[in-house]
């Protein structure tokens, strides 16, 4: 079916009409974007905001939506800067205390990002506040050729945390879907202690499900990327052709990685990397952590990880769950710590497979894989993981070019 699409003047916007929805354009400058949001908030039919194209829009203050319709921003490569646009403080750790970004977003409705470049942001680039109170079931936020840049704080901030100290597990039961593709996220980060190009906090039920593609995460003060989920909920993260560079440097009291996740309570993590750059982060350069009962379940394919500070590839496992990793034209190079380390505590094993593996000068082991019911324990109480490898490559490392096995079985081809 066809729509009759109407147009009439309203000051100086456009309003467009179709049956079921309405688009709001042409914003061109502070005044125009802030008049767009109010009527969204306002008015449920209005689910897009269009830009003109190449707009060059300086904010003093702020863009909230508070609307609960899904949105869409069509940017037309417009840029917005947030130099201006909010504050935060330094409490007495110097930890950032704001609810302050230059686009924020109360919101559990679907939104969408196209063609828009946020940079300069005196705190967070994007911030998504999902309500405590809601009670969908997921959220989807999309991000198609989308720049971040320079923001004092995180680039882009999903948050269902109800905590502002982000503590606890405190939040809706909303699970968030996350698209990314085509876009950068760099320079962002370097205003305070711990904040990422991208971080994800999830509360309470519900999944965090990130697909990245054909994107930059560089450059960052804190994490390059960060999913954080506590409470019941897996993790699960696709990225192909992405790189994750240069992150972490801002505390150097307390470095960051390049992927951090974080998995707390009843859930697994699920993490596919093709054609992934992992380089020079002050920390690790992917760094996967699961606590409470769950699996990690990894799989690598043409990955590079080169001089990264700490481990390059590290996974820990702690209470009941499994590692299960298929590592495939990996190569893990000038580590500062072990090259690739995986380490399995409580009830559980690992099983591993690496095909065409290179891990080779770094400042430890190369590969480094343990078994612990009990960690340090004297006598084994746990049937043995394995691990298999073919076409591995173990050269000049600091402790030798064995792999470093705790209650593992070993088959080399």
């Amino acid at each position: 079916m066809k729509f009759k699409i109407l147009c009439a003047a309203v000051t100086t916007t456009l309003l467009c009409t179709t049956t079921n929805s309405m688009a709001w354009g042409k914003v061109y400058n502070e005044a125009s974007l802030q008049y767009a949001i109010d009527n969204a908030n306002y008015d449920t039919s209005i689910n897009k905001i269009i830009f003109t194209k190449n707009a060059k829009i300086i904010l003093t203050s702020p863009i909230i939506y508070n609307g609960t319709q899904s949105l869409k921003l069509i940017g037309n490569n417009a840029t917005i800067d947030g130099s201006s646009a909010g504050s935060f403080t330094l409490d007495e750790n110097l930890t950032a205390v704001t609810e302050d970004g230059t686009l924020i977003f109360n919101t559990a409705a679907n939104l969408s990002f196209r063609k828009l470049n946020i940079i300069n942001s005196a705190t967070r680039g994007i911030v998504i506040n999902i309500p405590a109170t809601a009670d969908t079931d997921e959220i989807e936020v999309n991000l198609h050729k989308i720049s971040i840049t320079d923001s004092a704080l995180y680039g882009l901030h999903i948050d269902d945390n109800a905590d502002e100290f982000d503590d606890g597990q405190t939040g809706s039961s909303v699970g968030i879907n996350l698209n990314i593709s085509r876009s950068d996220f760099t320079g962002n980060g370097t205003g305070a202690i711990d904040f990422d190009g991208i971080r994800v906090d999830e509360r309470a039920d519900g999944n965090i499900n990130a697909v990245i593609t054909h994107t930059h995460i560089d450059g960052n003060g804190g994490d390059g990327i960060e999913l954080d989920e506590a409470g019941n909920g897996d993790v699960e993260a696709t990225m192909i052709h992405v790189t994750l560079n240069n992150n972490g440097f801002y505390n150097e009291t307390d470095l960051d990685d390049g992927f951090d996740i974080d998995e707390a309570d009843e859930g697994d993590i699920e993490v596919k990397l093709i054609k992934v750059e992992v380089k020079d982060n002050k920390d690790e350069g992917l760094d996967f952590d699961e606590a409470g009962d769950g699996d990690v379940e990894l799989k690598l394919s043409r990955v590079t990880v080169i001089n990264n500070s700490d481990e390059g590839i590290k996974v820990d496992e702690a209470d009941t769950g499994n590692i299960k990793a298929t590592l495939k034209k990996v190569q893990v190079l000038q580590g500062g710590d072990d090259g690739i380390q995986f380490t399995e505590l409580g009830t559980g094993y690992i099983e591993a497979y690496l095909k065409k593996v290179i891990a080779d000068n770094n400042k430890k082991y190369g590969i480094k894989m343990e078994q612990w019911h009990t960690e340090e324990e004297v006598t084994i109480v746990e049937d043995a993981g394995f691990l298999k490898t073919q076409k591995v490559s173990l050269m000049n490392n600091a402790k030798g070019d064995d792999v470093k096995l705790n209650n593992m079985i070993f088959e080399s081809k």
